[in-house]
């Protein structure tokens, strides 16, 4: 082990570990006003069992801004939950689920509980390889299609507009859902958004968000948009689950919306992450130059692929040996055809909740180890 002394003010552990935001981050203030309003102005509902879709004025705010129908959204305890709730109304024993390879570890996991077989198809620099994909779709129709297209977890990488017509039409042609799964989408650091999925073609699409990048997770308020029919079976497999929606929260976060709150707090979080965003891309360029990188525009994460000749041998247990903290690539895969099983080679880097200076460290500790 190196000997290596680290300057005072880096001494510590460093976490590459979970997308979280950190404290400076959560619009305190504002938060506990509306958490105030929200339950005096309406206790005999906020305080009260509730309806199963969530909270009435949240669901015709959203409904507002994606351009549907209140029958069409349902809030839930957070978007893990709704995807919990989506894979076991969809998904029988056995059904595969298609996913991005790497995909959202914690998706992976609950697709599988679920009964799911899940399989990844390989992220290029624009997202999933449709010819991959339709590769895979020759070969067995999903129950599902999950992607997180916009500044993907764990990659990084954006979903082009072409790939998103492509894969709408396949899903429409082959008979599937797509989940489009955008909590990042709004943290966009440089160029223009793409199109939703959804504004290509909503038929065959679900898409599903929270506020846990945006305001807290703790308030534990994400949302799913789909055809009235399919939020009716998943309102009822809720209702089954967890009797009641927690509605102070999300009274809470309609209270905050109601007041123009949302798009100052998104502008400040954007100013407070593009440093950080920014000094995250520096050091992986300069401390890694012989891995694969991927450059996001926007989001919570940084990654690579190391290169075949670094020394990935138990990566983050000798990591955590060197105060660095990191995830498991592996965690990240699903199954797959290919024979290569790149996880083992693969680093997820969160750059939100850690300063430029503990990015710079923490990037030159990972180098060190290869």
């Amino acid at each position: 082990m190196s000997s290596r002394v680290f300057p005072k003010e880096m001494e510590g552990t460093i976490t590459f570990t979970r997308g979280v935001p950190p404290p400076e981050a959560f619009p305190i203030e504002d938060i506990g006003k509306c958490f105030d309003a929200a339950i005096s102005n309406d206790p005999d509902v906020v305080l009260q069992y509730g309806h199963q879709q969530g909270y009435l004025p949240l669901r015709r705010e959203l409904a507002s801004e994606y351009g549907v129908s209140e029958s069409e959204v349902l809030v839930g305890n957070g978007s893990l939950q709704l995807q919990d709730l989506l894979a076991a109304c969809l998904v029988r024993p056995g059904d595969v689920v298609l996913t991005e390879q790497p995909s959202y570890d914690r998706a992976l996991t609950t697709f599988r509980r679920r009964g799911a077989r899940v399989k990844g198809i390989p992220v290029e620099d624009d997202g999933i390889s449709i010819e991959r994909l339709e590769e895979a779709l020759e070969r067995e129709v999903p129950a599902f299609l999950y992607l997180v297209p916009d500044f993907q977890n764990p990659t990084g990488v954006t979903l082009s507009t072409e790939k998103r017509r492509r894969v709408v039409e396949l899903a429409e042609e082959r008979g599937f859902w797509v989940v489009e799964d955008i909590p990042y989408r709004k943290l966009r650091y440089r160029g223009e958004d793409v199109p939703l999925l959804r504004e290509v073609s909503a038929a065959r699409v679900v898409t599903l968000s929270s506020f846990s990048k945006l305001l807290s997770p703790g308030i534990r308020v994400g949302f799913a948009i789909a055809p009235s029919a399919l939020i009716v079976a998943l309102s009822a497999l809720g209702t089954e689950t967890y009797l009641s929606p927690v509605l102070p929260t999300q009274a809470a976060v309609a209270e905050y919306l109601r007041r123009g709150l949302l798009e100052p707090n998104v502008e400040r979080l954007k100013s407070l992450y593009t440093p950080r965003w920014q000094a995250m891309l520096d050091a992986v360029r300069r401390e890694l130059p012989g891995a694969r990188a991927f450059v996001p525009d926007g989001g919570f994460f940084v990654s690579v692929f190391l290169p075949g000749d670094a020394n990935t041998e138990n990566l983050a247990g000798r990591a955590q040996q060197r105060g660095l903290v990191l995830t498991p690539g592996p965690s990240f895969f699903a199954e797959s055809d290919d024979e290569e099983a790149p996880g083992e080679r693969f680093v997820r880097l969160p750059f939100c909740a850690v300063t430029p200076g503990q990015i710079e460290e923490g990037v030159k500790r990972l180098a060190s180890l290869l």
